[in-house]
């Protein structure tokens, strides 16, 4: 293939094309070394590949840095055969990195029950311009407490870089090093739970021009493990603050890991809407959306809305399209899976 990388320790293979790091191991982290690897592909201009065997899964936090920096997972299959981990595309070696091939495509299972499937929740968080990082009253990481506390009954156990995440969770901590990185966004891995209900995820924190921009991404236990009231709890515990919560199911993931299978994207279970957003067009607009949703006092004269998504006639994606573009979420700020 190619001559080894000495310059990284993470990298095995390294080409004008692409960085591979292989990881012969059950269950693949964001490790401090793969998430360096990432950075200096994405520096140099190359794409990051992880390597993986067919029977390996990876962490919620490496799914979502391969998804959104560009990087790629791919598994062996056979002696000779890989595939992209993800959607189950043949690829083959060019000679400067995996490419598709030509060749089947396994088929999703739709069969799988929902309700098997780990439960998701993706919360976005503006603090008003006021609320700057170097100012002393903003504190971060009460979305995070919050939503692990619902997914798991228990509050983070930690929060660090990469993984394993070794520090003890401080919303304290979290808030001063987001601080000291600023204005540069920082990128934080949170845990919680134990084996029998575990999450795992990120938390995002980065300057925007209205303000400060916290967005937590934590993928729990499976759904039927987690009460509908823990949920709704949790709606009403952000209504004041957050600018829009999602709720959904994947039914590949378990416990903040995914298998090399394709997969249906995560089935939206319910919206919430935040007092800022209903603020802006009133809460009778709020109210217009359908039957089921709910209003939330989310303190002096402010109302949210929560909005479920798994009833009626149309399907949870339409209802889902149906309610984000009822209160213009489109765009850069809209919770998607």
């Amino acid at each position: 293939m190619v001559e080894p990388l000495t310059g990284h320790p993470a990298a095995d293979r390294v080409t004008p094309d692409a960085l591979v790091v292989e990881q012969d191991r059950g269950l693949v982290p964001l490790s401090t070394w793969v998430a360096d690897a990432a950075a200096v592909a994405a520096g140099a201009g190359r794409l990051l590949q992880i390597l993986t065997p067919s029977d390996s899964r990876i962490t919620y936090p490496l799914e979502l840095m391969l998804a959104e920096g560009g990087g790629q997972w791919i598994v062996r299959t056979g002696t000779d055969g890989f595939r992209d981990g993800f959607t189950g595309v043949p690829m083959g070696w060019t000679g400067t990195r995996f490419a598709p091939v030509d060749g089947p495509v396994p088929e999703v299972d739709t069969a799988r029950d929902p309700a098997a499937g780990s439960l998701e929740v993706q919360v976005s968080t503006l603090h008003p311009a006021a609320a700057e990082l170097e100012a002393a009253a903003l504190e971060l990481g009460a979305t995070a407490f919050a939503v692990t506390t619902a997914l798991t009954g228990a509050d983070p156990t930690g929060w660090g870089t990469a993984e394993p995440a070794t520090q003890p969770w401080s919303t304290r901590e979290v808030t001063a090093f987001c601080r000291g990185r600023a204005p540069e966004p920082t990128s934080l891995v949170v845990v919680a739970g134990g084996p029998a209900r575990r999450a795992v995820g990120r938390l995002q924190v980065r300057r925007v021009v209205s303000g400060v921009l916290e967005e937590v991404r934590m993928a729990g236990p499976a759904a039927r493990t987690v009460g509908q009231d823990a949920i709704e709890r949790l709606a009403q515990d952000v209504a004041a603050t957050a600018r829009s919560m999602l709720v959904a199911v994947h039914p590949l993931r378990a416990d903040g890991a995914r298998a090399a299978e394709p997969s249906p994207p995560a089935v939206p279970y319910g919206l919430l809407v935040g007092a800022s957003v209903v603020g802006e067009r009133g809460v009778e607009h709020a109210r217009s959306v359908g039957s089921s949703v709910r209003l939330l006092a989310a303190g002096p004269g402010a109302t949210a809305c929560w909005c479920r998504l798994d009833g009626g006639p149309a399907a949870p994606f339409e209802q889902l399209s149906a309610v984000v573009e009822h209160f213009g979420l489109g765009g850069t700020r809209s919770p998607s899976f």
